[in-house]
């Protein structure tokens, strides 16, 4: 735990200019890769991109709201849609319940400092019955004394996670006293599942739908 504790030292927090720093470093130029115009899709790819428009979300089905980004991401369709595949089961038949689900999400993202991320995130976790409070809590951490021992331990596994690749044996004994050992299993590669996410909204700068925010949502 010491390395992890030491750690969160240098963990990002909620000060207004350093998150205007944080945008601007990765939404203030354009995205690093083109839209892959229309008459340079195959038909794969034209393909992928038609199914992969629409989305399900906590059981909804609706249209995507980053068309743009997409049509980034289908440059290499194959691997995208091997990429997505695993967000669907998060997202639509995890054993995960919504709500752990987005608190590791969110922690997860605001670590990461991923504007589209976080943004994106904030909305899906209020829309089941996060909190702003909470939300405020999850920029916090685990050291955040409101927290009840359980959703402490998932946020912590998080940090350990980001911090130091391994999740402690304390975290670990707290968490088995709460979830099974799917819901364990699933929570680990949750957590390498959206840094993922962080890794590709962030480097290729994808851009946030114009209606959202970003590490400023609560």
């Amino acid at each position: 735990m010491a390395k992890t504790q030491d750690a969160q030292v240098s963990a990002p927090n909620n000060d207004p200019d350093a998150i205007a720093q944080r945008h601007q470093y990765i939404l203030g130029a354009s995205p690093r890769l083109p839209p892959l115009p229309e008459d340079q899709r195959s038909p794969s790819q034209q393909a992928v991109l038609d199914e992969i428009s629409m989305v399900v979300v906590d059981g909804v089905r609706k249209p995507r709201e980053d068309l743009d980004s997409l049509e980034i991401l289908i440059r290499h369709s194959k691997l995208y849609c091997a990429h997505l595949e695993v967000s669907k089961i998060y997202l639509s038949d995890g054993e995960l319940c919504v709500r752990d689900r987005e608190l590791a999400i969110l922690r997860i993202g605001w670590l990461s400092q991923a504007p589209f991320e976080w943004g994106s995130h904030v909305v899906i976790a209020k829309r089941n019955g996060v909190s702003a409070q909470e939300i405020e809590w999850i920029i916090e951490g685990s050291q955040a004394s409101a927290w009840g021992e359980r959703d402490a331990a998932l946020l912590r596994a998080m940090e350990e996670l980001h911090f130091d690749s391994m999740v402690s044996d304390p975290t670990w004994a707290t968490l088995e006293r709460s979830f099974s050992d799917k819901e364990l299993i699933e929570l680990l590669i949750l957590a390498g599942q959206y840094k993922t996410v962080a890794y590709l909204q962030n480097s290729l700068r994808l851009r946030i739908p114009s209606h959202k925010q970003g590490l400023d949502a609560r």
